[in-house]
């Protein structure tokens, strides 16, 4: 039987949209996202040896850290937000962020654990990158999106542990990805909790409808048909 690992503070970015760039694009991409990284880092107070785990993905980055540091994610968050408007006022490509914070146990070992499985499917669910499609459609200057995992939330706004960012601009959302399932709350700067919601309760135009089926039968029906059938059932015949 194995100890419980210690609990940490996950953080995963991801960049929007990043495969439509060109591929001329990529390397200026990383290289801002990169650069903006480390400001927001410095910016709050987050030394390079506070990071348990730095784990580059691409078109992001994972990052594992004690979680003291959970309140201070939040800040960096809206720092993050800031430093990549003024990247997208001046500069191109445009760098749109996702960023998930969660919090569960995380041994000092690089290695497989269920919290870093979780961060992954908010950081990746559905539901968080239709809304923020949604946000930018109406605004333009978004520039990033948070969504924290249920645990995380009720940690960081337990008390007083951070500055930029207010219990009360987040709106609870469900998010489900593949076997995953849970209640999570969602931040995008410029949008109030209310709005947010609205935008949840939408239907996902993007999601195919479901199929309708024309049954015709031509002949004699014996028996029941089980099953549900969307659509108009025709019988020729004797019946």
């Amino acid at each position: 039987m194995e100890l419980l690992p210690e609990t940490r503070a996950l953080l995963g970015i991801d960049v929007i949209a990043s495969a439509d760039n060109p591929g001329y694009h990529l390397g200026a991409l990383w290289r801002a996202l990169a650069g903006m990284l480390n400001q927001a880092f410095a910016d709050t107070g987050i030394d390079a040896e506070e990071v348990i785990e730095s784990e580059p993905t691409g078109d992001g980055a994972l990052y594992t850290l004690s979680s003291r540091r959970l309140g201070t994610l939040m800040d960096f968050s809206k720092r993050l937000d800031e430093l990549a408007a003024e990247h997208n006022r001046e500069r191109k490509p445009d760098v749109r962020l996702r960023i998930a914070v969660d919090l569960g146990a995380v041994g000092d070992v690089p290695s497989y654990y269920s919290a870093k499985i979780s961060r992954g499917r908010l950081l990746d669910a559905p539901a968080f990158k239709s809304i923020l499609t949604r946000c930018l459609a109406e605004r333009p200057d978004v520039n990033s999106g948070l969504i924290l995992s249920m645990a995380a939330f009720r940690q960081v706004f337990g008390g007083d542990y951070t500055h930029a960012v207010r219990e009360s601009e987040f709106a609870e959302v469900t998010v489900t990805n593949k076997s995953f399932r849970e209640q999570a709350w969602l931040h995008v700067p410029g949008f109030d909790a209310r709005s947010l919601r609205e935008l949840a309760a939408e239907p996902n135009k993007s999601e195919p409808a479901a199929p309708q089926v024309n049954n015709q039968v031509n002949g004699t029906v014996n028996g029941v048909q089980a099953g549900t059938i969307n659509g108009a059932v025709s019988v020729w015949g004797d019946h």
